[in-house]
C-alpha cells in the first residue's frame, strides 16, 4: 500500500489468473475505494490499459496522483488502448501518441536531458 495524498492510498493486488494475469489496483481514498487500475508490469516496461476512478469521485485529481505515482517509479510507461474520450488527459500527463490508441512517456535521463530508449 502507497500513500499518494493524504488519505488516498493505492494498493496493489496480487497478480492472478483470475484477474487475467495483469496486476491491479486499487485506489482508496479514506478507507473508501474510488477507482483502480489494470496494468502490466514487466522488465523495463510499466503498461496501463486501465484507469478508473468512479463517476462520483472524479474531478478530484486521482487519477493524476496514480500516474504521477507510476512515473516516479518506472522509466517508461505505456498507455495502451486508449480511448477516445481519454486522450486528453494522456496528453496533459505528457504522454507521446505512437499510434491512435498507444501513448507512451519516457523518463528524461539525469546526464542530458535525452528520453530513455
Amino acid at each position: 500500500m502507497t500513500e499518494l495524498a493524504p488519505g488516498l492510498v493505492l494498493i496493489p493486488l496480487p497478480r492472478s489468473p483470475a484477474l487475467g494475469d495483469y496486476d491491479w489496483f486499487d485506489l482508496e481514498q479514506d478507507g473508501t475505494q474510488v477507482g483502480k487500475a489494470r496494468c502490466r508490469i514487466e522488465p523495463g516496461l510499466f503498461t496501463v490499459f486501465s484507469i478508473m476512478v468512479y463517476p462520483e469521485y472524479e474531478g478530484h485529481g486521482y487519477a493524476r496522483a496514480v500516474i504521477e505515482h507510476f512515473k516516479a517509479a518506472h522509466p517508461v510507461i505505456v498507455a495502451d488502448r486508449v480511448r477516445y474520450n481519454a486522450r486528453a488527459f494522456w496528453l496533459k500527463m505528457d504522454f507521446t501518441p505512437e499510434t491512435i490508441d498507444r501513448y507512451v512517456w519516457r523518463a528524461l535521463a539525469w546526464e542530458d536531458k535525452q528520453p530513455f530508449p
